[in-house]
């Protein structure tokens, strides 16, 4: 049996996603298996198959492990919980419907065994384009540039020096712990993080099944706009007003909520109307870069007529509009 890598182990905080995590161990077992990466699931008691999936992917590697937490601790707590398992110098922060390629993986190795970084933040989908690969030690900045698309947690790898540290309970509920513990470890000291540009982690395309989003559901607004401004906002008086901002409109830039295709998909969800608007309007406009009354307009103009103009627009441009 070869030795476990000492450099890096994937960390998998996972619920209700048996069918997901299968496939995600098909994809990438004989990676694991060649880079001896250990990968830790933590369970927050799920009540579909998780456990007997894991279980058969134990029998395929000895680099599986897995803990169940005995009753369902939240997200954050569980985010938590899980780095804490990790034996690696880094910890890898894998949600259960991503993809890491091989080259991927040449590259985190390259830069962390050659760089001694508190967390290094890979890029998604090659979303952030404009930002070449640097090692920061400004913590402003990092928000400024890289707030947004520190949201996606596959995004993170922590260093044991961080995951070993504490004052992090502040963050437990927030939904955005994996991104409060970085911020939170850094504010204050001499620091490097290290952002890789041109390497991405991927969505896990399954044959059959969608990905499961929040952005789909009901809370949708309270979880993209007022829980995460709120969480911005808490953030420690270090952090500059303006890099603040920066963070809290790059990521409705980035998940795409706070745009004009966004904004017509949540409308013909019905996760928005203008009421609810009203609600959110603070945390909105800040997210948002479009003028109010186009907001305002997408929210009282008629569901069938933003039908007929996205099939409109799909006809133009011979492919699916900005409402598909």
């Amino acid at each position: 049996m070869n030795k476990i890598n000492p450099l890096i182990s994937i960390v998998i905080p996972t619920f209700n996603q048996s069918e997901m995590l299968d496939f995600l161990f098909n994809q990438h077992i004989k990676l694991f298996k060649k880079y001896n990466i250990s990968v830790i699931v933590s369970d927050n008691a799920s009540t579909d198959d998780t456990a007997i999936v894991v279980r058969k992917w134990q029998k395929e590697s000895s680099l599986i492990s897995y803990y169940r937490n005995s009753k369902n601790i939240g997200f954050d707590k569980n985010v938590m919980v899980a780095l804490s398992y990790s034996g690696a110098t880094y910890a890898w922060l894998m949600g259960d419907t991503y993809y890491i390629s091989e080259s991927l993986i040449k590259a985190v190795t390259f830069k962390l065994s050659n760089n001694d970084v508190d967390v290094c933040i890979i890029n998604l989908e090659n979303m952030l384009k404009g930002i070449k690969s640097k090692i920061y030690e400004n913590q402003s900045e990092l928000l400024s540039d890289l707030g947004g698309i520190m949201t996606c947690l596959s995004c993170l790898i922590f260093h044991k020096r961080v995951t070993h540290s504490n004052g992090f309970d502040q963050w437990v509920d927030s939904l955005f712990m994996h991104m409060g513990m970085v911020l939170h470890y850094i504010n204050n000291k001499n620091f490097k993080v290290a952002w890789i540009a041109d390497q991405s982690i991927e969505s896990l395309k399954h044959p059959t099944l969608n990905k499961r989003n929040w952005s789909h559901g009901k809370n949708v607004l309270d979880i993209g706009f007022k829980a995460w401004v709120k969480f911005v906002f808490s953030l420690p008086e270090s952090y500059t007003l303006q890099s603040k901002k920066d963070c809290i409109k790059s990521f409705g830039k980035l998940s795409k909520l706070a745009t004009l295709r966004g904004f017509f998909l949540m409308r013909l969800r019905g996760q928005i109307a203008f009421d609810s608007y009203k609600k959110y309007e603070y945390e909105i406009n800040l997210s948002s870069t479009l003028p109010k009354f186009i907001i305002v307009s997408i929210l009282i103009i008629p569901k069938w007529m933003i039908r007929a103009a996205c099939k409109f627009v799909a006809v133009i441009l011979g492919k699916k509009g900005v409402c598909y």
